[in-house]
């Protein structure tokens, strides 16, 4: 038989709440880090699917004596829309029958405005205009050297927001010498974790933080 203050049947009501009470504070306190974490490993994933994409770029440039075009060729035909322009034809080309393929992953396609060509472009046995996904599931953005004067739309799914809207991106000069980045290659840009192009969280194959130094 327990006899003695110390033989206890189990916790009492007031020390129930304050476990609560302090699961409820490590809670408040770590969630935010654990996001911090959550992001900050993203955009590692992120950055090394755009070297490898760079990658495959710069072989496809091997191959063919230019790097993928950002407009629609006359072979392809007329695009149903000018939405996420550079990022489809990029699409296009890497997967196209002229250039023999890929070895690229195909776990990356998006096609968040939802447009098909009358006919399949390429390799791909659909006729969607697809383009290639961030970790956040937004398309990268993709310009080749002649078109960065242009301005492109996006369409994105941005952290605060449930729908998908439209971005406007550019190509990006440095701002000490206010030349191109990358003037005579291309131009990759992710619209990062807020989902908007043109902030600071924006990745890219270049690195902007050195033109600001």
């Amino acid at each position: 038989m327990r006899t003695g203050r110390g033989a206890r049947g189990g916790f009492t009501l007031i020390e129930l709440l304050a476990v609560l009470v302090i699961l409820s504070i490590l809670m408040v306190v770590l969630l935010p880090r654990l996001g911090g974490f959550r992001e900050r490993a993203k955009e590692r994933t992120t950055k090394a699917w755009m070297q490898e994409l760079s990658a495959a770029i710069a072989e496809y440039e091997d191959r063919r004596g230019d790097y993928p075009p950002s407009q629609f060729g006359e072979q392809w035909g007329i695009p149903p829309n000018a939405t996420n322009l550079g990022g489809e034809c990029l699409v296009i080309a890497l997967w196209s029958h002229e250039a023999g393929g890929t070895s690229l992953r195909d776990d990356r396609f998006v096609n968040t405005d939802g447009d098909e060509a009358k006919k399949a472009l390429s390799r791909i046995p659909r006729p969607a205009l697809l383009e290639l996904a961030d970790d956040w599931g937004n398309p990268i953005a993709y310009f080749h050297r002649r078109d960065y004067t242009r301005q492109d739309t996006y369409l994105t799914v941005r952290e605060d927001a449930d729908e998908a809207a439209e971005c406007t991106v550019r190509a990006r000069k440095n701002p000490q010498t206010n030349t191109w980045f990358n003037p005579d290659r291309f131009q990759l840009i992710s619209a990062g974790s807020d989902g908007e192009f043109g902030t600071e969280d924006d990745l890219a194959n270049f690195d902007e933080a050195a033109g600001e130094s």
